[in-house]
């Protein structure tokens, strides 16, 4: 693949990022579309222009890295449900990729930390164990008729296999950090409105 998709590719993820946090700043202000969307945009535009010598975009990208693909499609997702392009009704699938996403990341973040005698790491760069979880999980999400799952572990797949990031592990595809802390927190807010609406229904 050539330096320079591989240098867009890894850093679209970061793009998406500040744009959706940009959308999501101007929510808090106004909720008028327009608003929204002159935040976003003001953020990104601001991301990019050297302050200091350093650009905010570089500084966010020295820090989180290469974001997976997971991060870009959430992240592409959540800013076509704020704007009104994408049904509402998808919410209830992008909960399920959440829990997907957080269970991956339990695996492997705790792995990593010792908590398993194996390396779930190393499955990412070889062997047919994870492609095989994933298919499993992708054709489960499917019959559920969630297709956000399965369109996620595809474009990882795919670009995966196109290399259209450096790294050669499937899991740098697949999830990162930013991607699982998020979901994460989308599962404990929807948990917590659960629990709040219950306690406010009457015995």
């Amino acid at each position: 693949m050539p330096h320079s998709i591989v240098w867009l590719s890894e850093r679209t993820g970061v793009l998406l990022l500040i744009l959706a946090l940009g959308y999501a700043i101007g929510t808090a202000f106004s909720r008028a579309p327009a608003v929204r969307i002159f935040f976003a945009v003001a953020i990104v535009t601001l991301s990019v222009i050297p302050l200091g010598g350093v650009r905010g975009f570089t500084l966010v990208f020295s820090v989180l890295g290469p974001l997976s693909v997971a991060t870009i499609l959430g992240s592409g997702l959540l800013l076509g449900l704020s704007l009104g392009v994408l049904p509402q009704s998808i919410r209830q699938d992008l909960r399920g990729a959440a829990a997907v996403i957080t269970v991956l990341g339990i695996v492997l973040y705790s792995s990593a930390l010792g908590y398993w005698p194996w390396d779930a790491y190393r499955l990412g760069f070889h062997g047919a164990e994870l492609p095989a979880m994933l298919i499993v999980i992708a054709f489960a999400a499917a019959a559920l008729n969630r297709p956000i799952v399965p369109l996620w572990i595809g474009l990882a797949a795919i670009a995966w296999q196109a290399s259209l990031f450096t790294s050669l592990n499937l899991w740098d595809y697949l999830i990162d950090p930013v991607a699982w802390l998020a979901a994460f927190i989308i599962l404990v807010v929807v948990a917590a409105r659960r629990c709040y609406k219950t306690k406010l229904t009457p015995v």
